[in-house]
């Protein structure tokens, strides 16, 4: 039975002497528990460069006799920004990128008649070789192992993923596609496979099959055919499904919507149904401990987003977000535009294959999230590398013929390589002017699939202690900026710059490394303006 533990209280100290020693010298250690940031900041007025340093982090812990004959694993939801791996002394692995979940085998190398040290030397420096590096960027990666961190005890075939594509989402018999990535030392000829569907506690559908696991590294695929009485996953009416896959002894579960989507010359289709996107960008940065936040709060986040600012769409600004905001999107029915790390720069060829496996990453760790609707393969705001793109669209689109793909892009007749044309237009929001034609922003003489990524907030930077008619007009820009797309059926919708203050480098902002571009404050507090008794947020404006 693969059986899966949260493995999140480790030692922690700010150097790595000789934390690779095979010894367990916890001396100049204190205790953590995960998520954890290498370093806390103040609200502002720091030195960004106090988080850019290399940590240890050291897992003490012992094998029990249950896990003999058994595969250990630990998968790591994320460390800033390049992590090294050691079980005893003796390094298992190097992960490059600070925003995607990776897993470790340690079955080889544990101890039985000891304790075995499980020790992670996190390297959070802003290292040229590792996107979003390279270049300045405006915002601040943090450090530390800032999400969770699991342990897997499996036999044998272990599964490593499951994904779920469902089919004739619109007709009255739906299908369901479900594809297991597995991984068995030997080939493995008629083994029993028990596919099962429910709806809030509800069995929908329960089949068997039988099928044969290849060695190595491999897929499995089956499918459920005439499914009736599916209800459909849409904004207004979440529902989410349950599959739990037993493979052998190995069960795998997740959670997924029936749904279709679609981005026209003439809007966004969900279900069909013609939705105009209004949505906010969204850093996962909160003051004092950066990203190193827990489920509720990057659960809380989703709520607010949905049900006190009143969006529909999230733009994951510049890189893929916990697994719990996502979780939090796909209950409430927020969609949500998910992008690779990325701002402006573009690297060499070692930089550029590390942009393109951080897009497998994002997808094989998104793919059931029905909220996710856009995947964003471009780097944020970069010139045109034809060569890249090219690498980047084909291994979404090789990994996800279910969802289109989409680029940030701010210089006009940038090439077009996406499914959808993204564009920050950040002459959209200003009573006095009108946001470019698409046809110029594209260089096209036809239209494409559009949206709009970013506005408003860099050109009307708003702190929630400035004067009423500041904040006043901070509103009003995101007003008329949805009074103008909602006008024009050729833009699918538009998305802020954005819903939270965020730490920055010097260079960005008014130099106390807090940009204030937000319609909240790094707090979540709203910069409502005031008129008489009544508080006006963008919530109330009639669009929203």
């Amino acid at each position: 039975m693969q059986k899966t533990f949260p493995f999140n209280d480790w030692y922690y100290k700010e150097s790595f002497e000789d934390c690779d020693a095979a010894g367990v010298g916890l001396e100049g250690f204190c205790p953590v528990t995960l998520p954890h940031t290498n370093r806390e900041i103040p609200f502002n007025y720091f030195d960004e460069t106090c988080t850019m340093f290399v940590s240890c982090y050291r897992k003490v812990f012992t094998a029990g006799e249950e896990w003999r004959d058994r595969r250990v694993f630990v998968r790591f939801g994320a460390v800033s920004s390049v992590a090294d791996v050691y079980l005893n002394g003796r390094h298992l692995t190097q992960h490059k990128g600070g925003y995607t979940a990776f897993t470790v085998e340690l079955t080889e190398g544990l101890r039985f008649d000891a304790d075995n040290v499980l020790t992670v030397r996190a390297d959070s420096t802003e290292r040229s070789d590792v996107p979003p590096f390279g270049y300045l960027i405006d915002y601040l990666c943090y450090g530390g192992m800032y999400r969770e961190v699991e342990l897997v005890v499996s036999d044998a075939l272990y599964v490593s993923a499951l994904h779920l594509t469902p089919r004739d989402v619109l007709a009255e018999k739906k299908s369901l596609d479900v594809k297991l990535y597995t991984h068995s030392p030997a080939a493995r000829q008629g083994v029993e496979l028990t596919v099962t569907l429910s709806n809030g506690g509800t069995e929908a559908r329960k089949e068997a099959f039988t099928v044969d696991v290849p060695q190595g590294d491999g897929t499995v695929e089956v499918s459920l055919e005439a499914l009736e009485n599916i209800r459909l996953w849409d904004t207004g009416d979440p529902q989410l499904y349950t599959v739990a896959a037993v493979l052998g002894d190995s069960v795998l579960e997740d959670r997924f919507g029936f749904r279709e989507i679609a981005f026209t010359t003439t809007g966004f289709l969900l279900n069909g149904r013609k939705i105009k996107l209004r949505g906010l960008n969204r850093h996962q940065s909160f003051p004092y401990v950066g990203y190193a936040m827990p489920k509720r709060a990057q659960a809380r986040d989703a709520e607010i987003l949905k049900e006190e600012i009143g969006v529909n769409i999230v733009r994951t600004s510049h890189y893929p977000q916990s697994r719990h905001f996502l979780d939090r999107c796909d209950e409430l029915g927020l969609l949500v535009f998910e992008e690779i790390p990325g701002w402006q720069y573009i690297g060499d060829e070692e930089w550029k294959a590390l942009s393109v496996k951080n897009v497998e990453d994002m997808i094989m760790e998104g793919y059931n999230h029905p909220s996710i609707v856009l995947w964003g393969v471009r780097i944020n705001e970069s010139q045109n590398d034809f060569d890249f793109y090219e690498r980047t669209n084909a291994k979404a689109h090789a990994m996800d013929k279910t969802r289109p793909t989409g680029g940030v892009k701010y210089i006009e007749r940038a090439d077009f390589q996406e499914d959808v044309y993204v564009m920050n237009e950040f002459q959209l929001g200003k009573s006095d002017r009108r946001h470019r034609d698409q046809n110029i922003s594209t260089g096209l003489d036809h239209d494409v699939p559009f949206l709009i990524s970013e506005f408003a907030g860099a050109f009307h930077p708003t702190k929630r202690w400035d004067d009423t008619k500041h904040r006043e007009e901070q509103a009003l820009r995101h007003a008329w900026a949805h009074d103008e797309t909602a006008l024009d059926d050729r833009i699918c919708g538009a998305i802020g710059w954005c819903a939270f203050d965020y730490n920055t480098h010097y260079q960005f902002g008014p130099g106390d490394r807090v940009c204030y571009h937000g319609v909240s404050d790094m707090f979540r507090i709203p910069k409502r303006w005031t008129t008489g008794k009544r508080q006006i947020g963008l919530n109330l404006h009639p669009l929203w």
